[in-house]
């Protein structure tokens, strides 16, 4: 019983809430662009919605962007960046970091 998943009206749902600006719906939705979750896989617009989070601060989202800038995935490679990332991510305790 229950409802069964339905991946692309999750994505639909968070895209809502994220371009109302809600943190958790962006990181969500940049999460699932990043993997093709209910989505196209894009990373141009994982790292978009990555940085709008990852600029408030949010650790997981700064973890990810920095997996993206230190493999130039969706945005261009830049180590000085995803260092700086990795650091502001290991500074709230990210263990990803």
């Amino acid at each position: 019983m229950g409802i069964a998943p339905d991946q692309p009206k999750a994505a639909q749902m968070y895209k809502h809430a994220a371009d109302q600006g809600l943190a958790t719906a962006q990181y969500s939705l940049g999460y699932c662009c990043m993997l093709g979750i209910g989505v196209a896989h894009d990373v141009v617009a994982a790292a978009r919605y990555l940085r709008l989070v990852a600029d408030q601060g949010f650790a997981d989202a700064q973890c990810l962007l920095g997996f993206l800038c230190e493999h130039g995935k969706g945005t261009k490679r830049d180590l000085g960046e995803a260092m700086r990332l990795y650091r502001a991510a290991a500074a709230q305790c990210n263990m990803g970091a």
